[in-house]
């Protein structure tokens, strides 16, 4: 009977030892099994970010660009300190129109500004004879007469007379704009810095969403 203990207390201790095997290798396996739900989800964090970036990054090459005004020259239209967006696809179809409100390189005419953001409404387009003339923008057609293309909407105040650039006449090459502040007596633009190419508008401004929404025209 002692051996037949004996045997019983020897299988006894197997199980025993069995079943705390089988313990550590399940919180073995638990804590592997964590870890690597761990890994699962940030590789999902990372793979969100990187496609959000990625979005982000193609909207603002491709799609959108945003802008900050940083002086008076579109005011009222738009106004220090406001932030809006661009669209660039309008401008893969199509070439801007008098009248659009455009976001681009400031030429190198500009200075040290040359290449910066620059906003202004386009008044000249390709090929056009302009006469700039008590700070009214005229069209010289080809018998000479000239049509006003400016626009009363396009102006913040009454254009100053007395300005010493009063007077222009710009004949634009075929691939030239001519811009212009809306605050026209508080903007550097086309009539000092002369016109800028097709090149260099990159996108129509379309929606301020800084300092209230705003549909820009």
């Amino acid at each position: 009977m002692a051996k037949l203990s004996e045997v019983e207390e020897m299988l006894e201790k197997a199980e025993a030892d069995e079943e705390k095997e089988k313990i550590i290798t399940g919180h073995k396996n638990k804590k592997e099994d964590e870890a690597k739900s761990g890994w699962k989800v940030v590789l999902e964090y990372v793979r969100v970010i990187a496609i959000g970036a990625l979005i982000a990054f193609l909207l603002c090459k491709f799609v959108i660009i945003n802008a900050v005004i940083p002086t008076r020259s579109m005011v009222s239209t738009v106004n220090v300190g406001d932030r809006l967006i661009g669209l660039r696809i309008p401008y893969y179809f199509t070439d801007p129109k008098r009248g659009d409100v455009v976001i681009f390189k400031a030429p190198e005419a500009t200075g040290e500004d040359a290449g910066q953001l620059y906003i202004k409404r386009v008044i000249g387009l390709p090929g056009e004879t302009i006469i700039i003339d008590e700070g009214i923008a005229f069209l010289k057609k080809e018998d000479g007469k000239e049509e006003c293309i400016d626009n009363s909407d396009w102006q913040n105040e009454k254009p100053n007379a007395n300005d010493v650039k009063n007077y222009q006449e710009i004949v634009l090459g075929d691939n030239e704009y001519f811009m212009m502040g809306d605050n026209r007596n508080h903007s550097s633009d086309s009539r000092v810095w002369g016109p800028v190419t097709r090149k260099a508008i990159l996108a129509k401004a379309w929606l301020r969403y800084y300092k209230g929404f705003k549909i820009i025209k």
